[in-house]
């Protein structure tokens, strides 16, 4: 990942009807409107696609007697088999639908259910435990310290993007971003923004799939 908020910015504000300068050295140039578009650029893009560079497995191990901890910040993935991936010991847990009817117990968790931010495992653990979850993150980059970041704000925040789809995503972005400038689709220059954010777009789902490519994602 090097795709930094700098970089985005600049290439934004380059393009002949963003009205922005485009010579930004550092964050505290940068003008609230155009950072405003861009995340909303980004987070559009980001979260319209299960995109496979955003899953992550959050690790939890648990301890004795304490079935509830923090769940991931994302969304639980499920398998071709429509489980979610929530597993201990190799073994797919389940969801409780009805966690009011359950007897309390201990023992290895079998199943589990979310209650506000917490993930709630039944039975409770007897003993250490380790349990994995696959997710999609909600995360958007990072900040210069490496932690995730869910916004865009410092011009050296790292967009969460894979080195090799990190010229296509900007040309998605820039161009939704205009699209958001312009705002008038009677405006004579939507039309071929519009154009270019849906090919950008179809091209970058389309090379996010790596390998087995869907040929339903036509150009």
């Amino acid at each position: 990942m090097t795709l930094t908020f700098l970089e985005l910015y600049n290439a934004a504000a380059s393009q002949e009807w963003s009205m922005y300068d485009s010579d930004a050295v550092s964050g505290g140039e940068f003008e609230k409107p155009l950072v405003v578009d861009l995340n909303k650029a980004v987070t559009e893009i980001l979260y319209s696609y299960p995109f496979s560079f955003r899953e992550r497995t959050h690790v939890i191990v648990t301890m004795p007697g304490i079935n509830t901890y923090q769940i991931p910040q994302g969304l639980i993935i499920k398998d071709k088999f429509d489980n979610y991936c929530v597993k201990c010991n190799s073994n797919n847990l389940k969801l409780i639908v009805n966690p009011n009817a359950l007897e309390q117990k201990s023992g290895i968790p079998a199943g589990f259910y979310i209650k506000g931010d917490k993930i709630i495992f039944h039975p409770s653990p007897e003993q250490k435990t380790i349990i994995s979850i696959d997710y999609l993150t909600l995360a958007i980059g990072e900040d210069a310290d490496g932690n995730e970041i869910f916004s865009l704000k410092n011009d050296s925040d790292v967009i969460l993007i894979p080195e090799h789809l990190e010229e296509i995503f900007k040309q998605a972005v820039i161009s939704r971003c205009m699209l958001k400038i312009l705002s008038s689709e009677g405006d004579e220059n939507y039309s071929a923004y519009k154009k270019q954010s849906e090919i950008a777009y179809r091209l970058l789902v389309k090379y996010s799939k790596g390998v087995g490519l869907d040929k339903s994602v036509k150009i």
